[in-house]
């Protein structure tokens, strides 16, 4: 299925992950040697992007990149995707991001980043490029970039009448200001950064829900907290529902969470009602994480149909 439904704009990071699979971590001061090691495309940004237009979004980005040979690269992969990347905005003599990624046995990944142009992504390059807003549907945004710009992102895009999905991560160190939380629509915050939002350690599903009331109460209108494996939970249709994700061998966990959000905002573009947006974002996440790499890992809008719906069946 080709581009369709309502256009999507993401604002957020694109890095290149430096990744390095291992037995286990090391312990502070130690070396673990192995045998791998790969470059990835990815930054929260490019990946959610890259997953919105894989299954079937109208997708294009507004972001920072250098004069690097990382930065040309990653502009190609968005490329290759059909996103439109004419409005990246390229920082002289600036690298792109770097995130440098462990990844043990078990999928587990330990994550040190450098945002590199990302950090020069401004609240006055939103304001020059308002136009944007006018002709986009939804927007995407994500952290990974300065707050302040994020925030002028998303008080542009409720200006002009867009609907708002938010990926809360990392949680900033101030608290989101009151009017920001009313205007994103839905959010996603993993067990850790609900926990962070809400005050209320996740150790089970009846934390869990605690955890989702409180974001409500706290003027979230439609969060979704993601527990892992277990899969998420939500308000849908005035009760907190429970989205369980398809049973898979999972291999490496790195963009699971932006899989689901670019799906997730994809669906809602081509008009699947939220119970049906969530189930099938949950199955692009899952299979993501049966393939090393960030956007290497993405699923194919075919493949992610077919197991929805047998799910379905």
């Amino acid at each position: 299925m080709g581009n369709n439904g309502k256009r999507i704009l993401c604002v957020g990071s694109i890095n290149m992950d430096l990744t390095m699979f291992m037995e286990r971590m090391p312990a502070p001061a130690e070396t673990v040697i192995t045998d791998n090691f790969a470059t990835y495309p990815g930054g929260k940004g490019g990946n959610q992007a890259v997953a919105a237009a894989r299954m079937g979004g109208n997708v294009g980005f507004l972001g920072k990149l250098g004069t690097d040979s990382f930065s040309n690269q990653l502009l190609e992969e968005l490329r290759r995707d059909g996103i439109d990347t004419s409005h990246i905005l390229i920082e002289p003599d600036e690298t792109a991001g770097i995130a440098m990624i462990r990844i043990d046995r078990e999928g587990i990944n330990s994550i040190s980043f450098s945002p590199g142009a990302n950090a020069l992504l401004t609240p006055r390059d939103i304001e020059e490029n308002e136009a944007l807003f006018e002709e986009y549907d939804f927007l995407l945004a994500v952290l990974e970039i300065p707050c302040e710009t994020v925030y002028a992102a998303i008080r542009m895009a409720k200006k002009h009448g867009m609907t708002v999905v938010f990926d809360p991560s990392p949680i900033p160190k101030e608290p989101f200001p009151q009017d920001i939380i009313r205007m994103i629509d839905f959010t996603k915050p993993n067990e850790i950064e609900a926990a962070q939002l809400a005050g209320i350690k996740i150790t089970d599903i009846a934390t869990a829900e605690a955890c989702l009331e409180s974001l409500l109460t706290a003027g979230f209108p439609c969060p979704i907290v993601s527990l892992g494996k277990e899969g998420c939970i939500a308000p849908v249709g005035g009760k907190n529902t429970r989205f369980t994700p398809p049973k898979v061998q999972a291999v490496d966990s790195t963009a699971a969470g932006d899989v689901f959000l670019g799906s997730f905002t994809a669906a809602l573009s081509r008009d699947y009602p939220l119970y049906e947006a969530i189930r099938f974002a949950s199955v692009a996440s899952a299979l993501s994480t049966t393939v090393k790499g960030a956007q290497t890992s993405i699923p194919r809008l075919a493949e992610v149909e077919k197991v929805w719906k047998e799910l379905s069946e």
